[in-house]
């Protein structure tokens, strides 16, 4: 039985910054978030308040975008589906490599070194999202099918001619999308912006601590060396009182 405090706060610190990175217009032209509910077993789509008593654990994220098939050729009715399921010890301890549990699926094969079509390096997603959460690994993830720069590794890792395709396009991403947070801005979160489903339980006061993170990624023979410093950088959620 998970503790109360992972239930009613590191669950619902989650969600409710999900909620957030939802409503941002670009993000949700490609990507759309929706959550198991835990008492009934329907799925929903991530616009308000769950239903029960119990925050979700399990999200269904479905990405849709365009992606090389070969060099040169370009489809643009590609989807893929992220199945991410997140459990007390990934949330509360956010020093490991140990991220959510995922599964992946996709329409059709495409051209990338960290996607197949029922694959995906959430690993190499998670390094670079770990300590903000779940908003920014579903970004993160989102950004390695785009092959954006921020998040991707060097080396052929899935896909050998992926990775070469990707160099020789002077590793820009396959879409120019403005992704509503990156390694090298603050993430601004109003919770004004929150349906008022949302917040008319308990109101909160959303801010970042001001120390930031470089994430070095390297490719050595073998595995991904992952080495982050100085502090990591954390959202803190406080809840107003009265």
């Amino acid at each position: 039985m998970s503790n109360s405090f992972y239930e009613q706060t590191m669950l619902k610190e989650e969600y409710l910054l999900v909620v957030r990175l939802q409503r941002d217009k670009e993000f949700s032209q490609y990507v759309s978030v929706s959550y198991e509910d835990r008492i009934t077993g329907e799925v929903q789509p991530v616009t308000g308040r769950p239903p029960g008593p119990r925050y979700p654990e399990k999200y269904i994220v479905d990405y849709r975008m365009p992606v090389y098939v070969s060099p040169g050729q370009l489809r643009r009715d590609w989807h893929g589906t992220a199945t991410i399921r997140l459990s007390e010890p990934v949330l509360t301890n956010r020093h490991s490599r140990q991220g959510p549990y995922v599964t992946f699926h996709s329409n059709f094969e495409l051209l990338n070194h960290h996607v197949t079509r029922n694959s995906i390096c959430s690993g190499n997603a998670w390094a670079v999202a770990k300590d903000n959460g779940l908003w920014h690994f579903i970004v993160s993830l989102g950004a390695l099918i785009n092959q954006d720069e921020f998040v991707c590794a060097e080396g052929g890792h899935m896909n050998s001619e992926g990775y070469r395709y990707w160099c020789a396009r002077d590793r820009k991403p396959v879409t120019n999308i403005k992704w509503p947070l990156s390694l090298d801005e603050d993430v601004k979160v109003h919770p004004v912006d929150l349906p008022q489903s949302v917040l008319q339980a308990q109101p909160l006061t959303v801010f970042r601590k001001p120390e930031k993170q470089i994430i070095n990624l390297t490719k050595a023979p073998g595995r991904l060396d992952i080495t982050a410093k100085p502090a990591p950088t954390r959202l803190v959620i406080t809840p107003k009182k009265g």
